[in-house]
């Protein structure tokens, strides 16, 4: 890092992009790296050209280091979008997760791995949240179950069934939490992924992710075209703009903020 004399105890993050950038000038012929830096069509070049195959959250952070020692501004330069949701299970993913369940070693693993599908895919709920979850919290009615989340994201969740009567069979003797008695004592939120990878499972078959099943159970609203309020206080978010990233993966959803908030707006 010679020629750029002026970038003295850069991190080893903004050393990495600043070599990816100079070897990618030289490929081009952008003339030496430390004034290609100044320039912001060489660097948006490199972005589109020489990072292809990089994910939207890594590109932005690219161009942030690299306009910032360049000493420019990213004001005024398009932004990529965000990054999808983790893409939904599919039917065919989710009868491989359940028989996944039923061949756990033991009763408990199995009630455990139970446990968590219903209330993963039924409810969408966080890994902090299935970490707190009780017994108690879930409740039983007249052909439908719920869930109370308590926490920062206080709610009630309707559980989609047919997760809701399991879920429902499941907790009707477990007044304390559904997973084991040390959740309290230990990080919610590498608990539940704790637990997930624990399941005995076919390397060869899917796997439980929260992401994924939360996904699963956003996805499946928003193909059933429930109204976009109603599930956004379902599944624990501030507006219907956060459902963008989910809607991606569901034919027909709104595809933009603007088309969501028009839809949220519709009776």
């Amino acid at each position: 890092m010679s020629r750029y004399p002026q970038m003295a105890g850069l991190s080893q993050r903004d050393r990495s992009v600043l070599g990816r950038f100079e070897g990618f000038c030289a490929l081009e012929g952008l003339g030496p790296p430390a004034s290609a830096l100044s320039e912001a069509a060489c660097i948006e070049a490199f972005l589109a050209i020489g990072c292809a195959g990089l994910v939207p959250p890594s590109l932005g952070t690219y161009r942030s280091v690299l306009r910032r020692l360049g000493g420019g501004s990213a004001e005024g330069v398009r932004s990529f979008p965000g990054s999808p949701a983790p893409r939904p299970y599919s039917r065919g993913e989710v009868a491989a997760l359940w028989s996944m369940a039923t061949h756990q070693s033991s009763a408990r693993r199995i009630t455990r791995a139970q446990v968590l599908l219903a209330s993963m895919l039924g409810a969408g709920l966080h890994p902090s949240e299935l970490a707190w979850l009780e017994g108690a919290d879930v409740h039983r009615g007249a052909g439908t179950t719920s869930v109370v989340v308590t926490g920062a994201r206080a709610r009630t969740v309707r559980v989609r069934e047919p997760y809701g009567a399991m879920l429902g069979a499941l907790a009707k003797d477990q007044s304390g939490y559904l997973f084991r008695p040390s959740a309290r004592v230990r990080g919610a939120k590498n608990f539940i992924g704790e637990v997930c990878a624990a399941l005995v499972h076919d390397p060869d078959e899917v796997s439980l992710v929260s992401g994924r099943a939360r996904s699963t159970f956003i996805c499946a609203h928003l193909g059933e075209r429930t109204p976009l309020a109603q599930l956004c206080a379902a599944a624990g978010v501030e507006g219907v703009e956060s459902l963008l990233r989910y809607a991606r993966h569901v034919d027909g959803a709104p595809a933009s903020k603007a088309q969501l908030r028009a839809a949220a707006r519709r009776p």
